[in-house]
């Protein structure tokens, strides 16, 4: 390209951004901007030094102010200005919240404190408790653990238990650029997980409660006071969804719905959020607005709309606070305050404006919002509604002449539906594709069939119960809510079972992610030719994505499960046992990453491995073995047959083979291995185990200060032997709940 066209290209976008800058666009970047800030905090391989990000963003705000007189850089400076403040902020939230990470595994040790959460799982419960004591602490002791329990009758919310346990290490990502459970769990206040070793007990203790465990009690106990009042109207799986729709508990949501649901694109249905909260401060202040005008000096001379704002603001308060509060929720509880501040101030409600300060608000207020599947799949869809009503809108709610007497009401609204299923779905895509290693391509027809039921049926009818539930006329409305919810149940049931509504791709690195958000964000919110760039982004992510390279062995943090890919190209397991391997949680995450999720559990993924008591063996691409040592006895052999070999033990000195060896006390997080063209073998850890960030683990002291796993041996390395202790199982991977 010649000087000439690349200038009269710069002088083309210059122009262009100029114009932006002019309609006052330049705002609705600053929350990208903070969000880039904080996930480069987040990303960073070693803890920053705490005042670096702030100096940053002091000098680039000095420097925006002197270049004032020159918009495009006045800008830039800007911007830059705003991720280093997204930067500090972030650092500065995370040493605020800083606590204790417990290194190694602890194994049964006597846990007491107060219980903070309750749940049911799929198999027992699990609680967490702000630790008030704990036996043999062998460094500083976590503050909170989380504990599974084998019963289905967890403690009561605000009692003090003591219990024996198994502790260990938050888990890390279970595969290299997977999802890093440790870091969440961290980020939610917990610095150990583990599972019981008998009931929980009541004990005394001398020791003061937490601050605001007393409000915590009282959420608890109203919410599951609820929650019986709605499963005794409705005992079946209906009540269960119910349940999970008006108080946030998901505990009596079947499996088996939750994945129709995911298959179908109607999950977000499922997470309180957006559609909720609005439903709830809309009803709140329509009525209240119409009681006011009832009366005819108010109606005439107050500004009742205005007055109607503020019931509906303390309802919304209180629904935030009585569904547990999740992301997605914070995000649609701080739009509608905004909203409804809107109509105090008499200003517009619902505008681009709108998300930008909600976004910036709960990213100050929690920067690792960023990080949470459930707040991008929130914001990308809340952003793709906007922008597509911005734009199109009004097409579809007042279409002129013979168009509108064509569509009338019913039409309009199909049109609206179409256009908001369209718009949240495709934005949403990506992120499902990056965390869940799924697509809903059916999720259209879907949305389609269901959200009748669900805005006029279900909806209406679990708000007219809780607001019929203190004088005890509830029943007919659950009973109601019920009807819809089996209606629902039924489409998604039907859609998932259709041929390809569930579509496993493979896993795409962060990289492709970010160039496919920054061409969504320019869809959105460019009104210029600059707008060209969001398909360049976008494609650029999707080919980023389709040529990133698959790991052709897979092994977990305790070296109890190894997968290996195969010349056809599919993954095949062994373990440190015969059965269950294929549907280990390992394994889910393995398969989900390689776009193969239909296999988990398969009996056919383990019959490649050749295995015995001792050990198990396969076949890699080339002809060489890769060799899993169930015990010490096998490593002679192993060593000697095997390319690579994976052990949980200390391996013998001089092993001709190249050893991946892993303790199972320390261990955070999977290893992947690549086969180079050249034969040689390229390992990758999960997360890297110098333990300077907050939340990762710190050696123990008597390793003196170095971890021995993960790590990679070459041929003859040997390390010291230690025991093995059982870790803590993973908590479930996060779900896809996006709400539109």
């Amino acid at each position: 390209m010649s000087a000439l066209a690349l200038a009269e290209l710069w002088q083309g976008l210059a122009g262009a951004l100029s114009r932006e800058l002019d309609d006052r666009r330049g705002f609705l970047f600053l929350p990208i901007g903070f969000a880039a800030g904080a996930a480069l905090y987040f990303g960073a391989p070693h803890e920053p030094l705490p005042y670096a990000g702030l100096g940053s963003a002091i000098v680039f705000a000095g420097l925006a102010l002197t270049a004032r007189g020159r918009p495009v850089a006045f800008h830039l400076l800007a911007l830059l200005a705003v991720i280093a403040a997204g930067f500090a902020i972030a650092g500065l939230q995370v040493q605020r919240m800083a606590h204790p990470v417990l290194g190694t595994t602890l194994n049964a040790v006597e846990v007491s404190g107060f219980v903070e959460a309750a749940e049911l799982r799929p198999r027992g419960s699990r609680i967490t408790l702000a630790v008030s004591a704990i036996e043999r602490p062998r460094e500083e002791k976590p503050t909170r653990v989380r504990v599974t329990l084998a019963g289905r009758e967890p403690p009561p919310v605000g009692s003090h238990v003591t219990l024996r346990a198994t502790l260990g290490p938050p888990p890390g990502p279970a595969y290299p650029g997977g999802f890093d459970f440790g870091r969440a769990i961290w980020l939610d206040g917990i610095g150990a997980t583990g599972y019981a070793l008998g009931r929980p007990q009541p004990s005394p203790t001398d020791v003061a409660p937490p601050f605001g465990l007393a409000m915590t009690t009282w959420l608890d106990r109203t919410r599951r006071a609820i929650a019986a009042r709605i499963r005794a109207a409705l005992p079946g799986e209906e009540g269960g969804v119910a349940v999970a729709l008006v108080t946030g508990l998901r505990d009596a949501v079947p499996e088996a719905i939750e994945e129709s649901m995911r298959v179908s694109g109607l999950s977000h249905v499922l997470s309180i959020s957006g559609l909720h909260m609005a439903l709830v401060a809309s009803t709140v202040f329509f009525l209240t607005r119409a009681l006011l005008a009832l009366l005819a000096d108010f109606a005439l001379y107050r500004p009742i709309k205005a007055w109607a704002a503020l019931p509906a603001m303390l309802s919304a308060s209180f629904y935030l606070l009585l569904s547990g509060a999740e992301v997605p929720t914070q995000r649609a509880y701080v739009m509608t305050l905004l909203v409804l501040a809107g109509i105090v101030l008499g200003r517009p409600a619902l505008t681009l404006r709108t998300l930008a300060v909600a976004a910036l608000v709960l990213l100050a207020l929690a920067p690792w919002a960023v990080l949470d599947p459930g707040a991008q799949m929130s914001f990308a869809a809340t952003l793709g509604l906007v922008a597509a009503y911005e734009r199109f809108g009004r097409l579809v709610a007042f279409p002129s002449g013979r168009l509108s007497r064509w569509l009338g009401l019913p039409g309009r609204y199909i049109a609206a539906l179409v256009l908001a299923s369209l718009a949240a779905g495709l934005a949403t895509a990506p992120y499902a594709a990056y965390h869940f290693q799924r697509l809903a391509p059916l999720s259209l027809v879907a949305n389609l069939a269901a959200m009748p039921v669900v805005s006029f049926v279900v909806m209406p009818a679990g708000l007219a119960g809780a607001v019929l539930m203190p004088f005890g006329w509830d029943d007919p409305a659950w009973r109601l809510m019920g009807w819809g919810l089996k209606r629902m149940s039924d489409i998604s049931a039907a859609v998932a079972a259709l041929p390809g509504a569930d579509r496993g791709v493979p896993a795409m690195p962060a990289a492709s992610l970010v160039l496919i958000s920054l061409g969504l964000m320019v869809l959105c919110l460019a009104r210029t030719r600059l707008v060209l760039f969001a398909p360049v982004l976008a494609a650029a992510g999707i080919a980023t994505a389709a040529t990133a390279p698959r790991p052709d062995i897979w092994v977990d943090s305790e070296a109890r499960t190894v997968a290996v890919r195969g010349r056809d190209g599919a993954l095949a397991v062994m373990g440190d046992r015969d059965r269950g391997v294929a549907g280990r949680f390992a394994v889910e995450q393995w398969l989900n990453a390689d776009g193969a999720r239909a296999r988990f559990g398969d009996a056919d993924l383990t019959k490649g491995a050749a295995c015995d008591p001792l050990g198990c063996l396969l076949p890699l691409p080339d002809g060489r073995l890769v060799a899993l040592s169930r015990e010490r006895e096998s490593l002679e052999d192993d060593c000697r047959l095997a390319a690579i070999l994976v052990t949980p033990f200390a391996p013998p000195r001089h092993c001709a083979a190249m050893v991946i060896h892993r303790d199972a006390r320390t261990a955070i997080g999977g290893m992947a291995a690549t086969l180079e063209p050249d034969g040689r073998v390229v390992l990758t850890a999960a997360r890297p185990m110098q333990g300077t960030r907050p939340w990762e683990p710190k050696p123990p002291p008597e390793s003196g200060g170095t971890r021995s796993a993960p790590r990679a041996e070459p041929p003859g390395a040997s390390s010291p032997s230690k025991a093995a202790g059982a870790p803590a199982e993973p908590d479930a991977a996060p779900e896809p709940d996006n709400a539109q």
